[in-house]
């Protein structure tokens, strides 16, 4: 046993030397107790993430539902107030002004427009007799049978297709059309009925359908009370809708990622839940555990009606991957782990092996200072520079003579201050810097520093103390590194990042898809979105409606053919408002001239303070009404006759002058006169779409541009209405009515000319013919004035 005791190295330790292995087990304990925390943690953070980011997502679609919604109650309030404006709406009237609305194009889900007649028992046989005389021989009141009371269906637009199976039809005769019609009636408002099967199905593709009624009454007026109401009842304009046509409009793109199940609560909310409608029936579930619980359901109040709507992840949703985090956090923490265990079991063995260790050391510390040597005389792009214990430089390397322009033989046995600028070695940061290192041990900062020729570069330094075994401080190493140019570059980027933040226009840069990367607050502010409501969403959110498509085809080709675009755009803020601003766009491409990003800079041109943009809008706009002036007028009139060329439609100027209005200003005065034209202009525009024009030419006269019009009996009800509003009183702020009137002149594209100036004349001359006959009139060019 000596013999092979004496034959081992004296390196080595002998078995009954060897500590024991058992206090490893406490870190490795430690570590797998470490992993189960972070994974459930981690899984935990996930979780939610899930559910916020799901349920934000439903947000947004409950959103764009909401404002579907909301957009066919504009359409109903709009088709009520042309039974407003004339008391006996004809069947050609009816189709026309459907028709203008193109339903078919913009408002996918809405199977059509509707009118509805209220009959009693004595006045229904007189009716179907008028109807039959239209043109309907074999019309007649489904279902058959006597009744006290009927709410036939008379108008409904488009009027083919389906569509024509409904006509005719008593809606009062079903218990569930019935409910929500007599609740219109007696509310004077929308109300939308349950679930019911609409008279244009057919064998086919047959869906759940839900109506939406506004009541109509004799006299135009609202009954202030319900005996009243039911006693003037006229009819209902009414709307038919089938759920999954709406349900596909909304989510558009989003119809395989999501599914949607919608509930009737009744009128009140508080009724059992009736199924309206469930888009998971024939679509493929997501089979993933982690979302299986993401499903939000969410109220929805539609005019005193509550719907309950579900949203559930379906097969084409995508979620964000962050199991690669918790992956990444596990392996930090088994790593960790096995680290702590294999220092322990070295801590364990150390003192076994501290001897052989020491003379093993000592070789590599004469080899290893060999080499530190040779690196640090290699280094080019670090100044590294031995200091002894008051900053006297010892040794200088290549990189330091690279940086600073001095030799080793010029700056050895020299302070280090001589590298500092006058200011710092006056205000003492070269001694402020040593004591920092003596203190703490080291020290960092990144300053101005000073070359051999005199100029100054931004240089980054650490400085770190040097002690002996008995803990004395024998001197410090620098080493500096020239950062000038990050320095450059990161002043750069927070300059543009001033810019970007602070500048009054709006900023968005979108990728070339066409989807939001950022925005700046200025963004926010004009067009009232957030950031996190754009962020990759398409710009189209703002889109107003008033350009064509061949607007923005041209604005495309020039910023692809050119690089760039700008000019006046109509947007819409998040909250519906309609404005003008200046767009300007340009496309940026990457060092290999491929297309990046998209950035647009624009100016809301009804906000902007500057005194360019405010002299701009008063060239152009009327300063009292702030209506659009002669020269925007035309400008407005040339593009809309060039779009009327191009499509083959037609279009109607209407120029209108006053009745009386001078009897106004001499009675009560020229403010009295300001307001009361303040006052047309606003009701002019109430009786307008969004597309048509509307300006003020100086006095009393004012022209309107009718767009996209079918034929000239639409200019034609409009004039009409003009002068039934405009000869009811105007209540001024001086306490009292103003009584005026208008004569309306209407020119017709092409009939009556093809271009700008025509057109305007020939409705000049169409309104002294209507004035000519008595005022309070309308006259078409090429007839006679009309009452």
């Amino acid at each position: 046993m000596n013999q092979l005791a004496a034959s081992q190295p004296a390196d080595v330790p002998t078995e009954g030397d060897r500590y024991r292995f058992f206090p490893v087990l406490i870190p490795f304990v430690f570590s797998l107790l470490a992993l189960a925390f972070t994974d459930f943690t981690l899984r935990w953070q996930e979780e939610l993430s899930r559910q916020s980011e799901f349920s934000s997502y439903a947000a947004r679609l409950h959103e764009r539902l909401r404002e579907r919604v909301r957009t066919y109650d504009e359409i109903l309030r709009g088709a009520a107030g042309l039974f407003r404006a004339s008391s006996d709406v004809s069947r050609a009237e009816w189709h026309a002004y459907v028709a203008s609305l193109a339903l078919d194009e913009g408002y996918v889900g809405i199977q059509g427009l509707g009118y509805a007649k209220h009959l009693s028992a004595a006045t229904a046989p007189d009716y179907v007799n008028g109807v039959r005389a239209e043109g309907f021989p074999e019309f007649a009141i489904s279902p058959p049978g006597a009744r006290d009371t009927y709410g036939v269906i008379t108008y409904l637009e488009p009027f083919y297709g389906r569509n024509i199976r409904a006509f005719g039809f008593d809606m009062l005769s079903e218990p569930v059309r019935r409910e929500a019609m007599l609740r219109a009636r007696d509310s004077s408002d929308i109300v939308y009925s349950g679930r019911v099967t609409l008279k244009q199905e057919t064998d086919v593709d047959v869906q759940a359908g839900f109506l939406a009624y506004l009541p109509v009454y004799r006299g135009g007026a609202r009954p202030p009370t319900v005996e009243q109401r039911r006693a003037v009842l006229q009819g209902w304009v009414y709307a038919p809708f089938r759920l999954k046509d709406l349900i596909d409009a909304v989510l558009q793109g989003d119809r395989q990622a999501v599914s949607i199940r919608l509930s009737d609560r009744g009128h009140d909310g508080r009724a059992i839940e009736s199924l309206l409608f469930d888009s998971r029936a024939g679509m493929a579930s997501k089979d993933d555990p982690w979302l299986r619980d993401l499903a939000v359901t969410l109220p929805m109040e539609i005019n005193g009606r509550v719907w309950s709507v579900r949203y559930e992840p379906a097969s084409g949703y995508q979620q964000a991957d962050q199991t690669r985090y918790r992956w990444l956090a596990m392996l930090g923490v088994g790593v960790t782990g096995l680290l702590l265990c294999v220092l322990t079991w070295v801590w364990l063995n150390t003192r076994l092996r501290a001897e052989a260790l020491a003379a093993g050391m000592t070789r590599v510390i004469s080899d290893g200072e060999e080499r530190f040597k040779l690196l640090v005389e290699g280094l080019k792009d670090y100044a590294i520079v031995m200091l002894d214990d008051r900053g006297t430089i010892m040794t200088w390397n290549a990189g330091a003579e690279r940086i600073k322009g001095w030799s080793a033989a010029e700056v050895v046995g020299r302070h280090f201050s001589i590298f500092f600028t006058d200011e710092d070695r006056v205000a003492g940061v070269a001694e402020k810097a040593l004591a920092t290192a003596l203190i703490t041990g080291r020290y960092s900062e990144e300053g101005w520093r000073i070359r051999k020729d005199g100029s100054l570069f931004r240089a980054s330094v650490l400085i770190t103390a040097m002690r002996d075994a008995a803990g004395q401080i024998t001197g410090f190493a620098k080493v500096t590194r020239d950062v000038s140019e990050r320095y450059k570059q990161e002043e750069g980027l927070r300059l543009a990042a001033t810019v970007f933040r602070s500048t009054q226009e709006g900023v968005v840069i979108t990728d070339v898809s066409g989807c939001v990367v950022a925005v700046n607050p200025a963004f926010e502010r004009i067009t009232e979105y957030a950031e996190a409501e754009v962020m990759g969403q398409r710009l189209s959110l703002l889109a107003s409606g008033r350009h064509q498509r061949e607007f923005f085809q041209r604005m495309w080709r020039d910023i692809l053919d050119t690089g760039g675009w700008q000019g006046e755009i109509w947007n819409r803020r998040k909250g519906g408002e309609i404005y003008p601003s200046w767009l300007a766009i340009s496309a940026v491409r990457n060092e290999r001239g491929e297309l990046s990003n998209f950035v647009g800079v624009y100016a809301d041109m009804t906000r902007i303070p500057h005194a360019e943009t405010q002299i701009e809008r008063l060239a152009h706009h009327d300063p009292l009404t702030g209506l659009p002036n002669r020269m925007l007028l035309q400008s407005r009139l040339g593009h809309t006759l060039e779009r009327m060329h191009r499509t083959q439609h037609t279009c109607a100027v209407m120029f209108l002058d006053l009745d009386r209005f001078k009897a106004v200003n001499d009675q009560y005065g020229h403010e009295a006169g300001d307001e009361l034209l303040k006052e047309v202009a606003r009701s002019l525009r109430l009786h307008l779409r969004e597309n048509d024009t509307v300006a003020r030419l100086g006095g009393d006269e004012f022209v309107v541009v009718l767009e996209d019009l079918t034929s000239a009996e639409g200019a034609i009800l409009v004039a009409r209405a003009i002068v039934d509003r405009l000869n009811k009183p105007f209540r001024l702020s001086c306490g009292h009515d103003a009584n005026i009137g208008c004569s309306v002149g209407i020119s017709i594209y092409p009939n009556d000319g093809d271009d700008v100036d025509a057109l305007i004349r020939q409705a000049d001359i169409a309104m002294y013919k209507a004035k000519q006959a008595g005022r309070g009139t309308w006259c078409l060019y090429r007839g006679e004035p009309s009452h």
